[in-house]
């Protein structure tokens, strides 16, 4: 690493401050939010998750944060950023993208192959099941330590234009790679919903039988899924075609970056057994939902 610098042109200009105060704040309350609904699975009883849907909320979760690596850093134009710290977070920013679609894409595919299994009684391939829970690491992982090699190639990394977060200083390279793996993503992502549609729709009598059974589960995790899919991939859309702008800096993009963790938070958090699971005062009532075993099976 040595050679390398942290730094730049940015150095001496004008920091607007109310724009990072709000990304950090977003960055915050995203990740509270996502343990706040990792918790209960996790410490109650009554909350009973699949293992990639904890894959999916701890990517989420871990997202947000890593663009706070350099809060005390932020507000001082004057200084370059701790080195060290920004090599981190220009790796971590470029894998966070892609990890998240992908831990998404996995959780959605396990629902859906547990639906077509209950429908068709019929198994699921336990080493396939497996690489759903690993996969979000391993491009986390892949695309970190391939950003970190184009930093040392570039020899630079600095604050980006809003002085929210660390960058290489060329950054091209780390933008593509990430971009054509959570566009990859969403597009599978979407063409796995339309697969579980298609499925729901061609075995509705069957899926009717299935009441109060974790089929019903999926198709209400499946709606959320889906209205989350299409708001994360509406707004994709509307980045690639300002790409151009996006790849100079720009405040609200950035603040959308750190804002669909929360969005995950709204989707999975609001589950009626999540939220029970806070409701210490009906604690005594029997509140809790039939066949714990069957919320396991669905989510």
């Amino acid at each position: 690493m040595s050679g390398i610098f942290s730094g730049g042109d940015e150095l001496g200009s004008i920091v607007n401050l109310g724009p990072i105060i709000v990304f950090d704040t977003v960055a915050v309350v995203a990740s509270l939010s996502l343990a706040l609904t990792l918790a209960p699975a996790l410490f109650s009883g009554n909350v009973h998750r699949s293992k990639p849907w904890y894959s999916m909320i701890t990517t989420m979760m871990i997202f947000p944060l890593l663009y706070l690596l350099n809060a005390g850093s932020q507000f001082n134009a004057e200084e370059a950023p701790p080195i060290g710290l920004c090599i981190l977070q220009t790796g971590f920013i470029y894998a966070g993208p892609p990890a998240c679609t992908v831990s998404v894409l996995c959780f959605l595919t396990d629902m859906t192959l547990g639906l077509r299994a209950v429908i068709f009684n019929g198994k699921r391939n336990k080493t396939f099941m497996t690489a759903l829970i690993i996969m979000p690491s391993i491009i986390f992982a892949s695309v970190f330590f391939e950003a970190i090699a184009l930093v040392n190639a570039n020899r630079g990394v600095h604050f980006d234009a809003t002085h929210m977060f660390c960058e290489s200083n060329n950054k091209g390279p780390q933008v593509k790679i990430s971009a054509v793996l959570t566009v990859i993503s969403l597009v599978l992502t979407l063409g796995m919903e339309v697969w579980a549609v298609s499925l729901l729709y061609r075995n509705w009598s069957a899926v009717r039988s299935f009441r109060q059974t974790h089929t019903d589960l999926q198709l209400s995790v499946m709606l959320r899924l889906g209205v989350f899919t299409l708001v994360v991939g509406f707004a994709a859309v509307l980045g690639a075609v300002t790409l151009p702008a996006n790849l100079q800096g720009g405040g609200i993009w950035n603040i959308f970056l750190v804002t669909v963790p929360l969005l995950a938070a709204l989707s999975f958090g609001t589950r009626r057994d999540i939220i029970s699971a806070y409701a210490f005062w009906k604690k005594g009532s029997n509140g809790s939902q039939a066949g714990s075993g069957d919320v396991k099976a669905a989510v």
